[in-house]
């Protein structure tokens, strides 16, 4: 909901179980003897992708949506990626991984020095070579306060400075005050490096420098600046929104006609393409159009006509159906693959009622999770109790889900104070005099079928105990945008995440409330602390410990209401013979779909 990006970014691996005993895989080799393909579209080397919805943006330095990083992630590079399969970082724009070091001297002793150098044959639309200056200016323009990437900074907070190489700008060194356990990711994985000649034309930050818009005592000193501004309202605006979008990647941006569609262009002449036998350089389509159907019916129609090539988040009832389809086996593979993902139930710890644990605490056993799980999602998801995957060495065993229990919710209200009831059979207290009842409002994006049963379940449940909800849809940008500014009870949502050490700050830090992804207000100076020293421990060992600490916090304070990790249900189309479906996000890479040659 990853670098957290929202599902509806910041990172939590989740490996789950996935229900794939009745699904036809995708095949993963590139032997195409025993495919065969009865479909119309043979010789067509687009690819069309299925999104549910219009992305926030395509500015990968404010966008902050998981759409937008899919096709964003075809437009810009990072200096490292993950490879999906082995779920290990690699190299991108970067020739390596970086070189780090420990200070032990000078003014960043007691940080990491951090240096990197870009590919050689690297370079921008107009030939000019990708270089440190340009990774400086994707970070300064990050840090700009004025800019709309309050949900970025916390991940490069830590780097304090950049030193380019005059002989050799491709060079260059990142320095740190402090150490940082996700220091190699966090430095190179999170922010997408973007051509300062495009995105700065007027020079606007030229005279700025990192090591001040990282320094909060300089920026205090020069926020009001007018060369800061100017930047960040052209920045901001509409035209590097949805109109001006390039980078060093395979594919440029087309178009982008609201609620229909987005188009990109494979590059003719593009610099990677000489590294094509490396992971993540795969650039084989022409075309990949993101179709935008707001209706997953509507979009399961077109894709029986193969109007659609590759759909991820089927609905369960729906992938249950396909598996029976004669015609659409013919045609499609399905898979139904783990996914780094879980949805949440959001909980609005500064709300007047809602700040009291007992009625948080009330509200997660209400929840009847094993049933979510058996009628919404048709057994494809696992139930969880936090952020963090059992698999990890830093799990908690300790925790479990909150049971589905209606007596003890009922309990944890009356030791609330809630024990009187109105004649509509809603609980109340009184307090100076004041009637506070026990009444709220869940909020689910427009057309998530899944989020709206959740929400219709609780509610029902909720009545039997004297709680009162009403049940709101969204329309998506205006229900993120609810979200980001507090204006809920409850909401319903989910992160997907990196395959990538896990970093808390963006969730549950008190400075992630404005800006940041901490919409539900958790977080007080004990855990800021415990969260701050969790992300400087490098020994792995007493950051597990830090980290399970962490995780009974959240348990215990209940700002998220954890539900469960959804298994990936996907269609792609037969005719790519050499289809692959991973566990990290999306799901699939739709730059590597290979036509087969079917005849």
């Amino acid at each position: 909901m990853i670098h957290i990006r929202i599902i509806f970014s910041l990172s939590v691996l989740l490996f789950l179980n996935a229900c794939t005993s009745n699904t036809n895989n995708a095949n993963n080799t590139e032997d195409y003897s025993a495919l065969a393909y009865n479909g119309k579209k043979t010789n067509n080397n687009t690819v069309v992708v299925h999104e549910l919805s219009d992305p926030d943006k395509l500015n990968p330095i404010t966008s902050s949506g998981a759409g937008a990083t899919y096709i964003e992630h075809n437009i810009f590079m990072y200096l490292l990626d993950v490879d999906k399969e082995k779920l290990e970082v690699i190299p991108w724009l970067a020739k390596a991984r970086p070189t780090i070091t420990e200070i032990t001297d000078g003014e960043f002793e007691g940080g990491l020095k951090i240096a990197y150098e870009i590919k050689a044959a690297a370079v921008w639309d107009n030939g000019s070579p990708v270089t440190g200056y340009d990774v400086a200016f994707s970070l300064k323009a990050t840090m700009n306060p004025h800019v709309d990437a309050e949900h970025q900074r916390p991940y490069i907070e830590f780097i304090k400075h950049i030193e380019i190489e005059k002989e050799n700008p491709k060079k260059f060194s990142l320095y740190t005050k402090e150490k940082n356990y996700a220091a190699e990711f966090s430095s190179g994985g999170t922010i997408y490096t973007v051509p300062e000649y495009v995105y700065d034309e007027e020079g606007y930050m030229k005279n700025y420098t990192l090591k001040q818009l990282a320094n909060k005592a300089e920026v205090s000193k020069i926020r009001e600046e007018e060369n800061l501004r100017l930047f960040a309202k052209k920045f901001n605006s509409e035209y590097f929104q949805r109109e001006k979008i390039e980078g060093c990647g395979p594919y440029a941006f087309e178009s982008w006609e609201t609620s229909q569609r987005i188009v990109l262009k494979k590059k003719a002449n593009w610099w990677g393409t000489k590294h094509q036998t490396a992971k993540s350089f795969e650039n084989f389509p022409d075309q990949i159009t993101y179709e935008i159907i707001n209706d997953q019916v509507t979009a399961v129609t077109a894709m029986k006509d193969e109007s659609i090539d590759l759909m991820r988040s089927i609905r369960p009832s729906e992938f249950k159906a396909l598996l029976k389809n004669k015609s659409f086996n013919e045609k499609y593979f399905l898979k139904a693959e783990e996914m780094m993902s879980y949805t949440y139930i959001g909980v609005n710890m500064r709300n007047e009622l809602l700040k009291e644990k007992n009625v948080r605490k009330a509200l997660a056993h209400i929840v009847d999770v094993p049933q979510i799980i058996d009628i919404i999602n048709y057994g494809y998801a696992k139930e969880i109790s936090c952020f963090v995957h059992p698999n990890k060495k830093y799990y908690n065993s300790d925790l479990k889900p909150y049971e589905f229990s209606l007596q003890k919710a009922a309990s944890f209200l009356d030791k609330a104070g809630y024990t009187e009831f109105d004649n509509d059979n809603v609980r109340y207290k009184m307090v100076d005099g004041e009637k506070k009842r026990l009444s709220f409002s869940i909020k689910y994006n427009t057309g998530n079928d899944r989020r709206e049963n959740i929400s219709l379940f609780m509610k029902e449940n909720a009545r039997k105990i004297g709680i009162k909800i009403n049940v709101e849809p969204k329309e998506w940008t205006v229900y993120l945008d609810e979200c980001k500014n507090h204006n809920f009870d409850m909401y319903v949502l989910g992160w997907v995440q990196e395959a990538v050490l896990d970093d808390p700050k963006q969730l549950f830090h008190s400075d992630a409330y404005n800006g940041g992804s901490n919409y539900v207000g958790f977080g007080d100076a004990y855990s800021d602390e415990l969260i701050e020293n969790i992300r400087t421990e490098m020994n792995d060992d007493k950051r597990a410990e830090m980290m399970k600490e962490l995780q009974a916090i959240i348990h215990e304070e209940v700002p998220y209401i954890f539900l469960y990790a959804p298994d990936n249900l996907m269609a792609i189309s037969k005719r790519f013979g050499n289809a692959k479906t991973y566990v990290a996000r999306p799901g699939y890479d739709e730059r590597e779909l290979k036509l087969a040659p079917f005849k």
